[in-house]
């Protein structure tokens, strides 16, 4: 029978332990975490059949080893697992950067071991522990790549492995994923960090931040994540996240220019992201014709009282049944 063993806990290890238990046969899951009172919050879903704060027990024996931990733990975790797994044990991981996790494993695993990188583009957001939930890996993309320290026999097992799952493998090169990852995921703590950085250093801030209201909480919200994870996982990610940030400064800098200038390409630059946005999580992958409106009579008139560029805003923005659900009303 197969033994997969969790180390870190999380919505997303429980959540992938509770989609294991759709198998035939089921594999025995063991978890791993310091802190053994964590196991108290979900004992009530039965994912894990052997949950432990000992970490030779938890990994004696296993077929796969799937770490749920930040960065900053990894290298620790691989130093402990090169003297007590078995041979040919496969071993993934969870983190966004999966170039220097690789190195890690190349620089210490054993050679008889198998580092798959991969990790699942989970899309639901599962805040708390005891919410955890398999429908957070129905049908989504489990992004695997090649590493010098994968095995053919051990990348055909895990690929069989996740689409039993119900997953969707998706293969791309190991540069590409961490390229993605620092533009989707890493990039925007750091411009919501900016953000506030650049307004709370201003010498009318004492004044400013009186106006601060739900609507800053919300535009600013992914500023609250640990600084230091964010450090790391910038650093872990440097290159890559060099790029987009020169991009989104260039960006930016084209919206600024817009408003200097007072260009309708400022309005042009918002609706594209805002459609954009629109076909992602409407699930539309392919560009789609846009639906042309003709000005009507009560745009004519608003235009005279207000100007032409405020009446395309303010105008009847036509019917929401001739639109997509990602189309903006141009």
């Amino acid at each position: 029978m197969t033994k997969i063993s969790l180390i870190g806990v999380s919505p997303a290890s429980v959540s992938f332990a509770l989609t294991t238990k759709n198998l035939t046969p089921k594999p025995i899951i063991s978890a791993y975490s310091s802190d053994s009172k964590i196991f108290d919050q979900i004992k009530h879903l039965e994912a894990i059949d052997d949950a432990s704060n000992n970490f030779e027990k938890v990994v004696l024996n296993s077929d796969m080893i799937v770490l749920d931990l930040s960065i900053s733990e990894i290298k620790s975790q691989f130093e402990q697992l090169r003297h007590l797994v078995k041979n040919d044990c496969i071993i993934t991981d969870f983190s966004h950067s999966k170039k220097r996790v690789e190195s890690w494993a190349i620089e210490i695993l054993p050679q008889n071991f198998c580092y798959i990188p991969a990790r699942p583009l989970i899309k639901m957001e599962i805040p708390q522990l005891s919410d955890s939930n398999p429908q957070i890996f129905k049908g989504i993309r489990y992004c695997i790549m090649e590493s010098e320290k994968s095995t053919k026999d051990g990348m055909e097992w895990f690929v069989k492995f996740i689409e039993l799952l119900g997953n969707k493998p998706f293969f791309l090169d190991i540069h590409e994923h961490d390229s993605y990852t620092a533009a989707t995921e890493i990039l925007l703590p750091i411009v919501s960090s900016s953000i506030i950085n650049s307004l709370s250093k201003n010498d009318s801030w004492s004044e400013m931040r009186k106006f601060v209201n739900f609507e800053f909480e919300k535009q600013t919200e992914l500023a609250n994540q640990d600084p230091i994870e964010t450090e790391i996982n910038s650093i872990t990610a440097s290159q890559p996240l060099i790029y987009w940030l020169d991009q989104t400064i260039k960006s930016l800098y084209e919206i600024r220019n817009s408003i200097d200038q007072n260009s309708d390409e400022l309005l042009n630059l918002l609706i594209d992201a805002w459609e954009v946005k629109g076909k992602i999580f409407a699930g539309i992958d392919e560009d789609l014709p846009q639906h042309v409106e003709l000005p009507s009579s009560s745009q004519s008139i608003a235009s005279a009282m207000f100007g032409a560029k405020l009446a395309s805003r303010m105008g009847d923005q036509g019917d929401k049944n001739l639109r997509k659900s990602w189309e903006y009303p141009r």
